[in-house]
């Protein structure tokens, strides 16, 4: 049974990025540790808490007792001073897989090289654009609104509603236990692989996990594949 720790914003993240992670693998084949924050931390979600986590060499805590460390952020605070990674180029929006990269490659920039170097396999970057409300929007919007990468906190609110379910939000405020209800459907990995690709995001995370699947995977002689293991290839 793979293990899992989560560095993410707020409990709200990691709340539907636990369903992701059971739909994928199995609910009875997947058990995932909160990293940051902790549960009922009691603090405000703030991705500055991210940042401190990788600085502070959290990573490398969490892969001694997790197989595999999924850090969230969300692309819609990338040009907030102290993050500082532009969304544009020449004046023109880049790609989302463009925006992507390049916020992995900042939040790498504050983690140690040799953890990068040793077990880069290990971790896995979930990257919404804009908000990890886009990721639920698949599940109850129709097509064109599964692919939005913003306003979308406000869209699944009105679509939560008029569906008769709570809303994730009331103003500023979330609600953790709306996010794990909102989410619940990616617990079924038809659910998830036919909706979840449907937002441009969730697909490349989607991807990351089904390149770790085959890593994963029993070689002919019943042993593990070192990635699988957190080895460096040979």
């Amino acid at each position: 049974m793979p293990t899992f720790g989560i560095i993410a914003k707020g409990v709200s993240d990691q709340s539907v990025i636990r369903n992701i992670l059971s739909g994928y693998f199995g609910k009875d084949q997947t058990f995932v540790n909160p990293v940051q924050p902790l549960p009922m931390a009691g603090s405000p979600a703030k991705w500055t808490r991210v940042l401190h986590c990788l600085t502070q060499r959290e990573p490398e805590e969490a892969l001694q007792f997790n197989d595999f460390l999924v850090i969230h952020i969300d692309t819609d605070i990338q040009e907030e001073k102290g993050f500082d990674v532009p969304r544009r180029e020449s004046g023109n929006e880049l790609s989302i897989a463009e925006r992507v990269d390049r916020v992995i490659n900042r939040l790498m920039r504050d983690m140690d090289a040799e953890l990068l170097f040793t077990d880069r396999q290990r971790l896995l970057f979930a990257i919404s654009v804009d908000s990890i409300e886009c990721w639920l929007l698949p599940l109850f919007a129709n097509d064109k609104q599964a692919a939005k990468t913003t306003g979308c906190q406000k869209a699944a609110d009105a679509a939560l509603r008029k569906k008769g379910m709570d809303g994730l939000s009331d103003g500023e405020t979330k609600f953790p236990l709306a996010y794990q209800r909102a989410s619940h459907e990616y617990t079924k990995r038809n659910v998830l692989l036919e909706k979840g690709r449907k937002n441009p995001s969730l697909e490349i995370f989607l991807t990351r996990l089904q390149q770790l699947q085959v890593s994963m995977a029993p070689a002919v002689d019943g042993s593990t594949p070192d990635a699988a293991i957190g080895n460096p290839p040979s």
